[in-house]
């Protein structure tokens, strides 16, 4: 049904968003009855007023995630993807590299995922690092010391900041609440942002970011670094193909692993 009234279109289009996460400009053309100029004008004038993000092909939610997930929780979600992301991680290290790892769900899975690597120096503020590597193990563990957030296992603070201050390795591998084209990398909490944005800071060479395709386009509280800080991205999909275009122009080298996810061995 051709929609010739702006706001009737803004309000279709914002349900759309609502029902996929993503709209295509192509899609919305058909659907609205109307030009792809015309859509394009739209999205232009919904994301100055702050209800979507535009991508190359079309546009995803603007919307905030205000709630933070429990860490049982987040541990629980997704987790066949993420180790494949995980293993996939692993596979660029180095022996002997010193490595800075943020907290989370995913990149406690890289920890366990690199004990094979001999004489790795790892400096993380995530305490599950102590269940994650296996004894006998050769690597060399650095715990940030710090503040810790319960039900977390996550150091922050002062002290937590100071320490990555001492440091200065060629790779850092981090997870975050959500990744926005406009936005950047979020966090759900300021302290952990914090953290991560050191780490980020103190890097000189890759920051490789890990996380599954949900976070993709999510949008959390606290802002962490802009997209063209990140190296490299390793995650099992993209919610839209045409999102490649928006990655590579932020400079973010992606690896899509779609194709690995059922090659998990339990």
């Amino acid at each position: 049904m051709k929609m010739d009234i702006p706001a009737e279109r803004h309000v279709r289009i914002l349900q759309l968003l609502k029902d996929k996460g993503i709209v295509r400009v192509d899609e919305l053309s058909r659907d609205l009855d109307v030009s792809v100029i015309t859509v394009r004008r739209d999205l232009a004038s919904m994301e100055s007023d702050g209800l979507l993000e535009r991508t190359h092909g079309g546009a995803i939610s603007a919307n905030v995630k205000i709630n933070e997930p429990s860490y049982l929780d987040k541990g629980r979600q997704n987790v066949s993807i993420k180790t494949v992301i995980a293993r996939k991680a692993a596979e660029l290290i180095e022996q002997g590299e010193t490595i800075f790892i943020n907290s989370g769900s995913t990149t406690s899975l890289v920890l366990r995922e690199l004990v094979s690597i001999p004489r790795l120096t790892i400096i993380t503020n995530n305490v599950g690092a102590l269940h994650n590597l296996e004894a006998g193990s050769d690597i060399d563990l650095i715990l940030t010391g710090g503040s810790l957030r319960a039900g977390t296992g996550c150091l922050v603070g002062e002290d937590a900041l100071s320490r990555l201050s001492m440091s200065f390795p060629a790779t850092t591998i981090i997870g975050v609440d959500g990744i926005s084209f406009r936005r950047g990398l979020t966090s759900h909490n300021p302290h952990e942002a914090a953290v991560t944005r050191k780490m980020i800071e103190q890097t000189s060479g890759r920051v490789i970011l890990v996380a599954d395709s949900s976070k993709i386009g999510s949008l959390s509280l606290h802002h962490v670094c802009p997209l063209s800080a990140v190296s490299i991205l390793i995650t099992d999909s993209l919610p839209d193909s045409s999102m490649q275009e928006d990655f590579e122009a932020a400079g973010v080298q992606l690896i899509v692993l779609e194709d690995k996810k059922d090659q998990i061995k339990s």
